[in-house]
């Protein structure tokens, strides 16, 4: 399948750059697209725009976060079970926590999927069943409360343009560790999380322990993060965004007008 859709992508490329030379305004969902549109087909800069294609409602939104300064520290992973989502590396990382840090923490799986019986079974054979939930899936309000009674968002997901889940978990006032990659790599910063390299599997999975195991064992780190997450999902609101649409627009006119007035 992947090979038919890259063929049928090659094909409408005619089409693209018809489209694109038309636009006086594009509109980039990541800086990857930004890029790979500005370099494909020579767009100046003038021309083209990030604008994250994900938001979140207002009903993440979280003015204050307690942090936890007793065990347990929850830790918390949103997703489809699905291979590419990479909850297996989330779990192998808590079994390498050191004993006095993995006594210290619990995990909650939100999500369903094509793993998660593997997924349970691989938890049996690393002794964590006291320390792993599988949640299943829930509705948005049930996930809402999961992220405020969540200290750690983990989402290792080695494949992800969107992210949503990143955004509301930074809404809800959570540091958030993830790979460097796609969408999530934009939205957390080294004020509201820690990005990891995807060099390798071994790579992700130790260093998602060592960054599991600085968080949970700093306090100060974990509020500062907390606050500075707080104060950068508000960006991603859906009205801030609307906002920066109808912004976006009257500034595309008046140089459209500018530029055919002389």
């Amino acid at each position: 399948y992947l090979n038919f859709f890259r063929a049928i992508g090659r094909a409408l490329i005619p089409d693209y750059a018809a489209t694109y030379k038309k636009a006086d305004k594009i509109l980039a969902g990541s800086t990857y697209t930004l890029n790979l549109v500005k370099n494909m087909f020579a767009i100046p800069d003038s021309r083209i725009e990030l604008f994250y294609e994900n938001g979140i409602a207002s009903s993440f939104l979280t003015e204050t976060k307690k942090v936890t300064k007793d065990s347990p520290i929850n830790l918390l992973f949103v997703g489809r079970l699905v291979p590419y989502k990479c909850a297996d590396i989330l779990i192998e990382a808590v079994s390498r926590l050191e004993p006095n840090v993995r006594e210290k923490t619990h995990l909650t799986i939100v999500g369903d999927g094509q793993e998660r019986n593997s997924l349970e079974e691989r938890v049996r054979e690393l002794n964590l069943g006291e320390k792993v939930k599988f949640a299943g899936w829930v509705g948005q309000e049930e996930t809402v409360e999961y992220y405020r009674q969540a200290d750690i968002f983990c989402f290792p997901s080695i494949r992800e343009f969107g992210g949503a889940v990143v955004m509301e978990a930074m809404a809800c006032g959570l540091p958030c560790i993830v790979p460097n990659n796609g969408g999530i790599g934009e939205y957390v910063t080294e004020e509201t999380g820690f990005r990891i390299e995807p060099t390798s599997r071994e790579y992700l999975t130790q260093e998602l322990t060592n960054k599991i195991k600085i968080l949970v064992e700093d306090d100060e780190l974990r509020q500062k993060m907390s606050v500075k997450s707080m104060e950068k999902a508000k960006e991603f609101e859906w009205d801030c965004k609307a906002q920066k649409i109808v912004e976006i627009y009257h500034k595309t006119i008046a140089e459209k007008q500018a530029a055919l007035s002389h």
